[in-house]
């Protein structure tokens, strides 16, 4: 079994670095310009184009670890001894994470329902959203459609963040110092919407990667990832709607 890097590895992780800067000031831009056109159906083409790029990158991914015939509990995906024990005995490592997940999802479910049932909580929600906006579902069927990009995001940039960029950096600085920087990297990943996005989606990255990793498992933190997601395009969709910016503006861009 090669334990090595290749120069694959060392064009995914390169990938990892540039995309962000590319979806910065390229792509983000230009699917704005398209979104102000008001032309039917922009919003979903952008959904459809994430869930196709994601998937495919990690389909490829996955092949490579094949053909490198590494074992899955270097992503995380397989069982494996954790690196952070906390007292738990290894047989419920998982289960432990998966409890956390339940409840923090739950927490969620919960608030959202309170900020929905107080209109003047989503007036005052709704100023804060403005930088997701372009990226939130307006009408019912890109709704729908964020459910897959939600799951997508959840399953796929865990397996890049929490699964191979951990596993990559751990080899040259050590797991510590792989978390943090892979934490880093997953805040920059989503500099396209905004400087303030950075720090917050890093310190997201960072409780995933210790959900990930005291779990021995990326499936606790693929299940949080999802959920917050689709709990954030929840809650935009339906403060948006209510708002008036909603389905009434926007039902021309999903071309339904």
């Amino acid at each position: 079994m090669n334990t090595a890097h290749g120069i694959i590895d060392d064009i995914f992780f390169a990938l990892l670095l540039a995309i962000p800067l590319i979806e910065w000031k390229w792509t983000w831009p230009r699917y704005l310009a398209r979104l102000k056109t008001g032309a039917p159906g922009v919003r979903v083409g952008f959904y459809r184009s994430l869930i196709a790029e994601e998937w495919i990158a990690t389909a490829f991914l996955m092949g490579w670890w094949v053909a490198r015939a590494r074992p899955w509990s270097w992503l995380l995906l397989a069982g494996t001894e954790t690196p952070l024990r906390m007292g738990i005995p290894p047989p419920l490592h998982l289960w432990a994470g998966l409890t956390l997940v339940v409840l923090l999802a739950g927490f969620l479910i919960l608030q959202k329902k309170a900020i929905l049932e107080r209109p003047e909580t989503m007036g005052r929600i709704r100023p804060r959203l403005a930088y997701a906006e372009p990226l939130l579902p307006h009408t019912e069927k890109e709704r729908r459609l964020f459910w897959l990009v939600s799951l997508t995001a959840g399953v796929t940039e865990e397996v890049f963040f929490r699964g191979f960029l951990i596993w990559f950096l751990a080899a040259w600085m050590g797991p510590l110092l792989a978390v943090l920087l892979s934490s880093a990297l997953f805040g920059a990943g989503h500099i396209y919407m905004g400087w303030a996005q950075v720090p917050k989606t890093g310190l997201v990255g960072l409780i995933l990667a210790f959900i990930a990793l005291s779990s021995a498992s990326l499936l606790p933190a693929m299940l949080l990832h999802a959920a917050l997601d689709w709990n954030s395009g929840e809650l935009g969709y339906r403060v948006l709607k209510e708002q008036g910016a909603g389905i009434r503006d926007h039902v021309s861009e999903s071309g339904g």
